[in-house]
């Protein structure tokens, strides 16, 4: 049975570098697709059904496990509403960062200038709204923000860990008005999907991999295409250029994994730096001189394929960036490293030496 892969192109927002986003206009800067098999048929229907009418279903809740996608779907239906208003103010937090900036605001006296910036936008974005659930008290003030921008026609897109209708915690109101929303489940690919995406991960790569290798690799790793991506990428890294991965490619990286295991953020963080001669400090800093950036963004890369830390706790990492800057940094680094041969052969010699020193 042929598996069919659904491709939805999202228009792509430029993000700021910071952790906190603020309500500011930003612009498209291309298209990323979202990749899923037929057990995600709904995002289509969602995405469709935001770009014909973005004010019939606010909010827009998108909710599933660790690795799903989710921040890639509310970065591009995000996207989809400032391509077609580019004008619009977007404002993007995290359940905590809501909580914090609000609850601070109220306890500091500064709350009108703070609510006119959350009652002001034109886009609301909150992710992770499950951390709502340690702020009970900050509920009632987001049911009432809610109320708000629905009156004055503003966009709302949420993402939760789970169907926030079903979770102890939350409250009765909330969850009332929550379900009036448009609810979209996103569930990691299943086995057929992971399959069909390893195959067409290697085929970008200009590479081959075997059917039955492709099956092995799809059942031992019941992941997201942002994770499979990360294990093809190990599995590259291991091959010559014309060589064929097969099941005992695949079964060597399965043996070896248990040193992926051993590698920290610290390790790669310091590896890095000491390899491209900055500080490990400046990493973490605000810094956008091109030397320090290229070594953050190559640690945010290997970070991502050697460890299994969210893109939440990458960015915290270095200097609590916000997780969609780590996912603009691994993709930019990945675009670069297919042009860049000597920097790909640099990268791979240092994730080989952070690989030999965590097995040690």
């Amino acid at each position: 049975m042929v598996t069919e892969i659904i491709t939805i192109a999202l228009p792509w927002v430029r993000q700021e570098d910071s952790a906190y986003n603020g309500s500011v206009k930003r612009s498209i800067e291309g298209l990323r697709p979202f990749v899923a098999g037929p057990e995600n048929r709904m995002i289509q229907s969602a995405v469709e059904a935001l770009k014909h009418d973005a004010s019939q279903f606010s909010p827009v809740i998108i909710y599933g496990p660790s690795g799903s996608g989710k921040s890639h779907l509310l970065q591009g239906l995000t996207g989809v509403l400032v391509e077609k208003e580019p004008d619009l103010r977007v404002l993007s937090v995290t359940g905590s960062d809501f909580a914090r900036e609000y609850g601070n605001a109220l306890r500091q006296e500064t709350a009108s200038s703070t609510r006119t910036e959350f009652f002001g936008t034109d886009v609301l974005v909150i992710e992770d709204l499950h951390e709502l659930l340690h702020f009970p008290s900050m509920q009632q003030v987001l049911l009432h923000l809610l109320d708000e921008l629905e009156r004055r026609g503003a966009a709302v897109l949420v993402s939760c860990r789970e169907n926030p209708i079903g979770m102890e915690g939350f409250s009765v109101e909330l969850r009332s008005r929550l379900s009036a929303g448009l609810l979209v489940p996103v569930v990691l690919p299943e086995q057929g999907t992971r399959e069909v995406l390893i195959q067409g991960i290697a085929t970008r790569h200009n590479r081959q991999i075997t059917k039955m290798a492709a099956q092995k690799l799809a059942a031992a790793f019941p992941h997201g295409l942002l994770q499979l991506s990360g294990i093809v990428n190990r599995l590259i890294a291991r091959t010559q250029v014309n060589q064929v991965i097969d099941t005992a490619i695949v079964d060597a990286l399965l043996q070896s994994e248990h040193n992926t295991a051993k590698v920290s953020l610290r390790n790669i963080a310091s590896m890095t730096a000491k390899y491209f001669r900055v500080k490990a400090a400046d990493m973490k800093g605000s810094s956008r001189r091109q030397s320090i950036v290229q070594a953050r963004s190559v640690a945010m890369l290997l970070a991502r394929q050697l460890t299994e830390e969210s893109l939440k706790a990458v960015g915290k990492h270095f200097g609590g960036r916000d997780h969609t800057t780590v996912m603009h940094a691994v993709s930019s680094m990945e675009a670069k490293l297919k042009k860049d041969i000597a920097l790909r052969e640099a990268v791979h010699e240092l994730r080989e030496s952070i690989l030999q020193r965590s097995a040690g």
